[in-house]
């Protein structure tokens, strides 16, 4: 279960989250915050696999999150989020135990490998034998535990993707397997480093600290081994390990989380209460709940890995003119997933006088006549395969040269602004039979060198590209007047007099020190240039 404490001016109050929760001032939110500085629908929380996901709506103010803004944040246990004036505390209670502390001693010198008391071989019994060749009536019961125990966490975990509710089922089962009074599952991080995903304590106190030893750990992790110490306090190879001393640890197990060559992290289980809580056969059937745990990480691992693929093929649909997007989810044309400097034709395409337009028209109204006007820009981008960046409010941004590139690419992108032109005529002859205002574009058009690649952060990466190309085009968009198609000079150089054009004065433009040349397109020209664009060399992939 996860909720939300508000701390507003008006008091504190904790709200339960759903699976689609709507934040903002207008009471149509299902969290409705009474804060002027907080938009009327400012951001949703969503719980996508398991996970609840933080989206900001372009809000005016930001939403931040432990004082960093965000526009897109997977929150964890604990998180401070601020919209205006009002804080909001992430809690998720799947997130391991409230208040638990989970800390790791340095490695204990001392140590030896002869001091190993019990200690099982990771693959060392994962084989069943055949029935006729049983000779071994504890192997047989040791089996058949195994079996017990895949069953009842077959039965009660099934087809759980969330990796934390998933952890936490697994430390409880194994609580009613063994007599454990503590335990905790750690995890590699990127990094390669250890740290505690999941605690469980049996009495449920949420002021216990566990401290476990690094010399377990370095055992477990460097043999891929099952270590396990009848009394703690007593066992020679943790007399100076002053975690377990100092806690009166009298009984501890710990086991890989290993699937094949994938070692995921480590389980470890203690007892407090009695010298020889645990026994060889414990180690084994924890060694079993291990094995099988590490294959449940593996499952969602893969889960996780087709819906990502399922993403970005889906991003590529939307990106990229089905023909490319197929070639490019195929393997024939790869993109490189590091950012590379690549020849590039930018375009910006931006609506004369939306701002004035959207005040005066319903919101709804103002959603429909952008969807009808993209739907159609969009089929003429395709067309000329050009790369569809991105949306940036009634703007639009195309790309061509990243991650795909044709000699010819400046000529694509003229054919594309004059063909939008020509569409747009079309639309607003539409508009007018319904009463409808006409849609008014300016087109800018810049080529240069520039910098193509996913960029954001670890939670969302977008293909994009970056650089003083992309500047100059949304300059050139801006300078540009109703129905104009402004081209920057190295634009109109490599168009290679297949356009009609007119040199306009110098513009200065924010950024560059110097005036730049830039030209005027007239909008009918590609009319007369509509020869297709097919044949000649094979498009070849940028960065």
């Amino acid at each position: 279960m996860a909720k939300v404490t508000i701390i507003s001016a008006e008091g504190t109050r904790d709200v339960e989250l759903g699976p689609f929760t709507t934040i903002g001032r207008h009471p149509d939110n299902s969290l409705q915050l009474l804060d002027r500085i907080v938009s009327k629908n400012h951001a949703t929380i969503t719980l996508q696999g398991g996970q609840y996901l933080l989206k900001d709506l372009q809000s005016l103010n930001g939403t931040f999150v432990n004082g960093v803004r965000v526009w897109e944040h997977t929150l964890r246990d604990g998180d401070d989020i601020s919209m205006g004036n009002t804080r909001l505390v992430f809690h998720d209670e799947r997130q391991g135990v409230a208040g638990t502390r989970v800390s790791i001693s340095s490695p204990d010198s001392t140590v030896a490998e002869s001091h190993i008391r019990d200690k099982i071989a990771s693959q060392a019994s994962d084989r069943f034998l055949p029935a006729a060749e049983i000779t071994d009536i504890d192997a047989l019961r040791r089996d058949y535990e195994k079996l017990r125990i895949t069953h009842e966490l077959q039965k009660q975990i099934g087809l759980e993707l969330d990796l934390d509710r998933l952890l936490q089922t697994i430390l409880r089962l194994s609580f009613e397997f063994l007599p454990a009074d503590r335990g905790a599952v750690l995890l590699y991080d990127e990094t390669g480093k250890l740290y505690p995903r999941v605690v469980r304590t049996r009495r449920g106190k949420n002021d216990e600290a566990i401290h476990l030893s690094q010399t377990v750990l370095n055992v477990v992790a460097t043999e891929r081994a099952a270590v396990l110490s009848s009394d703690a306090m007593m066992d020679a190879r943790f007399q100076s390990s002053k975690s377990i001393i100092m806690q009166g640890i009298r009984s501890s197990m710990a086991v890989p989380l290993l699937h094949g060559e994938n070692l995921f992290g480590i389980m470890y289980l203690d007892s407090q209460l009695a010298a020889g809580a645990f026994t060889q056969k414990d180690l084994q059937v924890l060694s079993s709940i291990g094995a099988q745990t590490a294959q449940f990480i593996q499952n969602i691992h893969l889960a996780r890995k087709v819906e990502q693929d399922a993403l970005t093929r889906e991003k590529f649909l939307r990106m990229l003119s089905p023909n490319l997007a197929e070639q490019v989810l195929s393997g024939k044309l790869s993109v490189e997933r590091v950012g590379v400097s690549c020849d590039m034709t930018v375009m910006f395409a931006d609506i004369r006088g939306f701002t004035a337009m959207s005040a005066e028209k319903k919101a709804s109204e103002i959603v429909d006549m952008l969807n009808e006007y993209f739907e159609l820009m969009v089929e003429i981008i395709f067309k000329y395969e050009g790369t569809l960046d991105k949306f940036v409010g009634d703007a639009v941004m195309v790309v061509w040269g990243a991650p795909v590139a044709h000699p010819d690419d400046p000529i694509r992108a003229v054919k594309t602004a004059v063909e939008m032109l020509a569409t747009l005529e079309d639309l607003n002859r539409v508009r007018a039979s319904r009463g409808q205002p006409p849609l008014a574009v300016g087109i800018g058009i810049n080529t240069g060198e520039g910098v193509a690649g996913y960029m954001g952060s670890t939670k969302k990466m977008e293909y994009t590209v970056i650089g003083n190309t992309v500047n100059i085009a949304s300059r050139l968009c801006s300078k540009a007047g109703p129905g104009e198609i402004i081209v920057s000079e190295m634009t109109w150089q490599r168009l290679g007099g297949q356009f009609p054009g007119e040199s306009l004065p110098p513009a200065q433009v924010k950024g560059i020190a110097k005036p730049l040349k830039i030209f005027r397109i007239p909008r009918d020209a590609g009319l007369r240039h509509s020869s297709s664009m097919t044949g000649g060399p094979e498009p070849t992939i940028q960065g």
